[in-house]
């Protein structure tokens, strides 16, 4: 069975790869460590779901998920906002610009499992 592609930006390593252990043996994970290699990447690999970080070097992730969202092959890929931020108006606008879903930092590795399985079944 392939596996399905989730590309996560997010620029604290320890996160990034705490991310990639939690996912790699369900899916097939691509990683990038700030907006533009991740707006590289996704156009490159055109991921099932894009995990991604507000708060990057280079491009934050409101424009990058705008971005993808008026992006012909990019325009179904499900975005997953991982943040920090976790004010209302922060959520807001991460639907705004075409999160699928948003989660606020810190997170338990089984519900950010869940979360991803669940939004790549949808």
């Amino acid at each position: 069975m392939v596996k399905k592609k989730v590309l996560i930006i997010e620029d604290e390593k320890n996160i990034l790869d705490a991310q990639e252990m939690i996912l790699e043996d369900d899916f097939e994970v691509i990683k990038a460590m700030d907006g533009n290699t991740g707006y590289d990447l996704a156009k490159k690999h055109v991921p099932d779901l894009i995990v991604l970080d507000l708060m990057l070097p280079f491009r934050g992730g409101y424009d990058l998920a705008f971005h993808f969202k008026q992006d012909k092959k990019l325009t179904n890929t499900k975005i997953l906002m991982v943040t920090a931020l976790s004010q209302e108006i922060d959520k807001m606008k991460g639907k705004m610009v075409g999160a699928t879903h948003y989660m606020s930092k810190p997170f338990e590795p089984e519900e950010f499992l869940n979360k991803v399985k669940d939004l790549l079944s949808e």
